[in-house]
């Protein structure tokens, strides 16, 4: 069998840029998606505007290098200027520009809200298309590791070790003193670490923090799962059941607990659902929170929320909480054997804040039940009192919401297969399991990028490379018409559209 011959290095070649792009290509998507946009508008630094200096580059191209870069794995800013020298794509898409790679860092870290606002901005394009099904969401978390070590990640028992430690090594020191030079070095470093960890102590109590880091300020120690801690942000996403595509995101440096309210919020709003259009909500049993479940009912969303398991484990089961019934009408509890707990007048606080109300039975009701020892503790007994309950003041949202996961169980199961859809493409099918920029506004810029390109790949899944093609040029009419009907409003001009694509202008009479 022959050999496939090569091409002689030394020929010269006549082609241009567009021959060595094929017609289908990703690049060529992007080119357009990058035209339709209005970079000052969504806040992007734009320059070009003064004549003074070196020529900059437009946002247009570095916007493109951006998404061209995250769409094929390639995320650092010195890989990036170098696929502008080799990858014959980007020459085509850049016209054959190749900014350095401080001008293409500089761009993702002073562009962070405007990258943010993009990813809206698209959003907003996905909902014209009637991508988004807008009638239920799931949210979930997912951590991301910072650019900070757990070395460099401090609370205040481990300051307190580091002390305890440094103190120690001193006074041995010392017990063996030599009066030589290296002791006494060895003195000096000690008494310098014991200044930082003093100082890291006073900032961190100052602060009002539980942890401190120091290589980011704004990453903190965050569980990944079972007993596995990493230095980390909180990746918050809405996604939309219909096409799996994300409605709109969060990063923060907390667990899950908070944050079901205000990511819903956030969703709906982008959505662009009115107060009374109903939203269902799905998540894990990470958000369950009466509290956050109690405000997304109140915005008129229902919660699907996977309920964790009540009543005191201690307990028998035959005296749990859960055996217990409780009278909406009369404010109180009855119990298996039909002793009623009456609420106490004050409202409690738990150490969480949480407020309660208690729930007590009377004693002579109590004690001559049979199962009085494994239902009231001893010291309710030694205090002559009966059996005590706790109840949440936002229990009646809580058991709205197990109601509606125990009768929606099938709705409630496609959770996973909504919400993992994207976390498993960006984290496993990307590799991108870490930021590579450090505090809050930097990082929330980056996913920006990424999520926009996630959901830029769904849309071209979904529609097609084609579809999505035409769906840009009619997106791009539509820009262009806007823009010259406010430009021929002052000049007394007359604009008809037609098809909400094209559109005519005649001069008025």
């Amino acid at each position: 069998m022959p050999l496939q011959s090569k091409v002689d290095r030394g020929q010269i070649q006549f082609f241009t840029l567009d021959e060595m792009v094929d017609s289908d290509s990703v690049v060529r998507v992007i080119d357009l998606f990058c035209k339709c946009i209005d970079y000052e508008k969504l806040g992007f630094i734009v320059k070009g505007k003064s004549h003074e200096g070196k020529p900059a580059f437009e946002a247009q191209t570095l916007t493109a290098i951006y998404i061209y870069g995250y769409l094929n794995k390639i995320r650092s800013c010195r890989s990036l200027e170098k696929a502008c020298k080799v990858n014959a794509e980007l020459w085509w898409l850049t016209g054959m520009q190749k900014p350095g790679y401080k001008t293409i860092a500089n761009f993702r870290k002073d562009n962070s809200e405007a990258f943010k606002n993009l990813f809206n901005a698209f959003t907003r394009f996905c909902k014209e298309l009637e991508l988004y099904g807008k009638t239920t969401i799931a949210i979930d978390g997912s951590k991301f590791r910072a650019q900070n070590s757990k070395k460099n990640n401090y609370n205040l028992k481990k300051i307190n070790q580091h002390l305890d430690y440094i103190a120690k090594q001193k006074e041995d020191y010392l017990s063996s003193l030599d009066r030589n030079d290296e002791t006494e070095s060895k003195l000096t470093n000690l008494e310098s670490r014991k200044q930082k960890y003093e100082s890291l102590k006073a900032d961190l109590e100052q602060s009002g923090e539980t942890q401190i880091s120091t290589t980011d300020p704004d990453a903190r120690a965050l569980p990944l799962h079972m007993s596995i801690v990493e230095v980390a942000y909180n990746l918050q996403s809405a996604v939309d059941d219909k096409h799996n595509l994300i409605v709109d995101f969060d990063i923060t440096n907390k667990n899950d607990f908070s944050a079901l309210a205000p990511v819903s919020k956030l969703a709906k709003k982008s959505l662009e659902l009115s107060a009374d259009e109903k939203l269902t909500v799905l998540a894990d049993k990470g958000y369950y929170s009466g509290k956050q479940i109690a405000e997304c009912h109140q915005h008129n969303m229902d919660t699907l929320v996977s309920p964790k398991s009540k009543g005191s484990k201690s307990k028998d089961p035959r005296v749990s909480k859960a055996k217990f019934t409780y009278n909406k009408e009369t404010d109180s509890y009855t119990c298996p054997k039909g002793v009623t707990l009456h609420r106490q007048g004050k409202v409690y606080n738990r150490k969480d804040g949480i407020p309660f109300k208690r729930y007590v039975g009377h004693w002579s009701d109590c004690k001559n039940c049979p199962w009085v020892d494994i239902c009231v503790s001893k010291g309710s007994r030694d205090a002559s009192r009966g059996r005590m309950l706790n109840r949440n003041i936002y229990e009646d949202h809580m058991d709205k919401n197990d109601a509606e996961v125990a009768a929606r169980k099938n709705e409630y199961k496609r959770r996973q297969a909504i919400v993992e859809h994207p976390f498993g493409t960006i984290k496993r099918q990307w590799g991108y399991n870490h930021t590579l920029l450090k505090g809050l506004k930097k990082v929330k810029g980056e996913f920006s990028i990424i999520l926009l390109c996630y959901n830029l790949k769904r849309v071209m899944t979904i529609l097609g490379m084609d579809g999505l093609k035409e769906a840009l040029k009619a997106s791009k009419s539509m820009y262009v018409a806007i823009r010259a009907m406010i430009r021929c409003h002052a000049n007394n001009i007359k604009i008809h559209f037609y098809n909400q694509q094209l559109c005519n202008i005649e001069m008025a009479k």
